[in-house]
């Protein structure tokens, strides 16, 4: 069991990297992606996805340290379910699906995105309910 949340969690951390890395990488293109979106006109999509690149940026970091793990597990899955949401919504209502995840995870189509992000999420709530808390230190 240790050897299968060290594996959820080490590919929890990397998608979150890689993921924030993809982006600030090419910040301009997201920007972009996003003024294209349904739902966010007439609002600046600068800080929207800036917002979104510093969150994907801190959750390798909660989950470098075992103290905040949990946390970063629930910020992380919460990031996936609104982005699921987003997914479906503009796959529902939208007549653009701009993308700006980049690399390996650009190629699947908008199904495959959303059951690449089920599987994530399925791997979080596992991590969420079996990762125990921290022992509080005594001083």
């Amino acid at each position: 069991m240790r050897n299968l949340s060290f594996a959820l969690h080490s590919l929890i951390f990397l998608l979150f990297l890689y993921s924030g890395v993809i982006k600030l990488l090419g910040f301009d293109l997201f920007v972009n992606n996003l003024d294209k979106s349904l739902f966010f006109s007439n609002i600046n999509t600068y800080y929207i996805a800036g917002s979104i690149v510093f969150i994907e940026f801190l959750i390798p970091i909660l989950l470098f340290f075992d103290k905040t793990a949990k946390f970063g597990y629930s910020v992380s899955f919460l990031l996936l379910l609104a982005f699921t949401a987003y997914i479906i919504l503009m796959f529902n209502f939208s007549p653009y699906m701009p993308c700006s995840c980049g690399g390996l995870i650009e190629i699947l189509t908008w199904k495959q995105h959303i059951i690449f992000n089920i599987i994530f999420m399925t791997m979080l709530l596992y991590l969420i309910f079996t990762k125990p808390y921290p022992k509080p230190t005594t001083s």
